[in-house]
């Protein structure tokens, strides 16, 4: 007589094929969620870097800041 554990699982599979795919599908998502992060912060990253150039010109526009201040500001963004 067969008990818990022995024999075949689920589904007419083995309890260490349902595991191995579990694990497949899990580590596949994982990586998917890591490359659809990556594509957000890249683009993040550029429009912050866009935003921070047009305050800075607002600055030199108003005064706020030197024009050599501003190259300094302009290099450290770019």
């Amino acid at each position: 007589m067969m008990g818990l554990g022995h024999g075949f699982g689920m589904f007419g599979l083995g309890g260490g094929s349902i595991m191995m795919i579990l694990v497949v599908f899990l580590i596949g998502y994982l990586f998917y969620l890591g490359m659809n992060n990556q594509k957000i912060s890249t683009h993040n990253q550029q429009v912050t870097g866009s935003n921070a150039l047009e305050i800075a010109k607002s600055r030199l526009a108003q005064g706020e800041v030197s024009f050599e201040e501003f190259e300094q500001i302009k290099k450290n963004i770019l």
